[in-house]
């Protein structure tokens, strides 16, 4: 009775202590979500109205195949092979992969068991003589451990980690489509240059052809000295800018291969001109196709990992309920340990509640919070970037078709001009600073209308990227 009567107290205090934690843990079981302040989303982009609505050709649903260029298709494949920052995204799916099912475990029962053998040299005194014997000793044991998730503290864990690992996916399709992209873009460079060479190859002709006709025009005495330096002149600055041309072509060869994993060695067939025609861009594209960019699923899959960690910071402050069961048999022989008269048991439940730790716990959940409102911003700004992506590369689509226009006509018109140029000065009707200056305008049209039509190429990417891929599904939808 007096024994009864010393536990009692102890009782109570546990299970007072049990429920004053419970009740001050009251609003920590409500899960935390980062305030949401996140920009409008618009029903259709603005800049879709500036674009013609055209049904034609509705195209593959890969957008590298709207360029038309098999080979570019081929280098694109040969990358995602190859490419080694893509196999490091790849190996990052693999660990967030291994995250979560360690994440996972602490959900299910942990199981040890054990078994050990011994062998000893013993000596007792019977009757005052010394008994010595050798013997074997063999033990098993088996441990269950098990936290009943009353909070649900667990489950946040592992629910974390299996976003993370879905973030880790979508950071891998990201990876995947930039770099095609990159490959694209390196690849119309290339092309662009390999033109710009052509046309600096041409012109240092031209400016060859141009200081003979000086010269014989100064041998006839209808020219100057003057016009034999100036074309001179002009010819010594084309040659220098051949040269340069030839760096830039090398340099842009040398990373498109490094991007495919090849060797730098400077050497890729390329086409000789780029693709002309480009897929129209349909018009009231729907917002929702924003949603299916990898950095924006990556982004709020790390918004709501963020979110969890806090719920999980925040209820690591409450009680925690273990229970453990172990049971085992020791035996001198082998063979006896699997009787049941040796077998022992036990079974432990526990309630566990942190009570002081130097604030660590509370410091912990403040940051969790800072991490998932952190991540609240990131994904905002992330949408906005979207956002402000898509509107730009929908915008600047027509301008730059209009540009391209009005500079095929400036280089119709420099050629005429050229050649009229070219056949007064041998008339010795204008002077050689005019024919100059018509070959120099003729050149610049031209070269300025080669970065365009690149230019334009490198817009379509933009938009690819910006969307998240092709928009054929949305033409094929119209069209039915």
């Amino acid at each position: 009775m007096n024994r009864e009567a010393r536990t009692t107290p102890g009782v109570n205090r546990l299970a007072l202590l049990f429920l004053l934690a419970s009740l001050s843990g009251c609003s920590l079981l409500q899960p935390y979500r980062s305030p949401q302040n996140l920009p409008a989303t618009p029903s259709e982009w603005k800049a879709a109205s500036l674009v013609q609505h055209s049904r034609e050709s509705g195209g593959d649903a890969v957008w590298q195949e709207s360029f038309t260029d098999p080979a570019l298709a081929s280098l694109i494949s040969e990358a995602v092979g190859n490419n080694f920052d893509l196999r490091s995204a790849a190996s990052r799916i693999a660990a967030a992969r291994a995250s979560a099912i360690i994440s996972g475990a602490d959900q299910a029962p942990q199981i040890a068991a054990s078994l050990s053998a011994s062998r000893a040299k013993r000596s007792t005194v019977v009757g005052g003589n010394v008994i010595s014997g050798i013997g074997n000793y063999f033990q098993s044991g088996l441990e269950i451990r098990w936290e009943a998730d009353l909070w649900g503290r667990l489950g946040h864990q592992a629910q974390a980690a299996t976003l993370e690992l879905v973030a880790s996916e979508a950071d891998y399709r990201a990876a995947r489509l930039s770099l095609a992209a990159n490959i694209s873009r390196g690849w119309f460079n290339s092309i662009e240059a390999q033109q710009q060479l052509k046309l600096f190859q041409q012109t240092a002709a031209n400016y060859r052809k141009l200081l003979e006709s000086a010269r014989e025009s100064y041998r006839a005495g209808l020219g100057s000295a003057l016009d034999v330096r100036l074309a001179r002149s002009n010819l010594a600055s084309a040659e220098s800018q051949l040269a340069a041309q030839r760096i830039h072509l090398d340099n842009e060869l040398r990373t498109l291969q490094a991007l495919l994993g090849r060797y730098p060695s400077g050497q890729i067939n390329l086409p000789d001109k780029l693709p002309l025609r480009l897929r129209p861009v349909p018009a009231g594209l729907p917002s929702e196709l924003l949603m299916r960019r990898p950095d924006l699923i990556a982004a709020e899959s790390r918004l709501l990992a963020a979110d969890e960690r806090a719920s999980q910071a925040a209820k690591n402050r409450l009680p925690r309920i273990q229970l453990t069961a172990s049971g085992g048999a020791g035996s001198d022989e082998l063979n006896s340990l699997l009787d049941s008269e040796r077998l022992i048991w036990s079974i432990v439940g526990g309630i566990t509640a942190p009570l002081f730790q130097g604030g660590r716990l509370k410091a912990n959940q403040q940051l969790a919070r800072a991490n998932a409102d952190q991540a609240m911003n990131q994904y905002a700004q992330t949408v906005l970037n979207a956002f402000r992506e898509v509107e730009t590369a929908l915008a600047a689509a027509p301008l730059l078709e209009t540009q391209q226009q009005a500079l095929q006509k400036a280089v119709e018109e420099a050629r005429e001009s050229e050649q009229l140029a070219a056949e007064q000065y041998r008339a010795g009707l204008v002077d050689i600073t005019t024919w100059l200056e018509a070959q120099r305008r003729l050149f610049n049209a031209r070269s300025t209308l080669l970065q365009i039509r690149n230019q334009r190429l490198q817009s379509r990417i933009d938009l690819h990227l910006a969307l998240g891929g092709d928009f054929a599904d949305v033409v094929s939808a119209e069209a039915e």
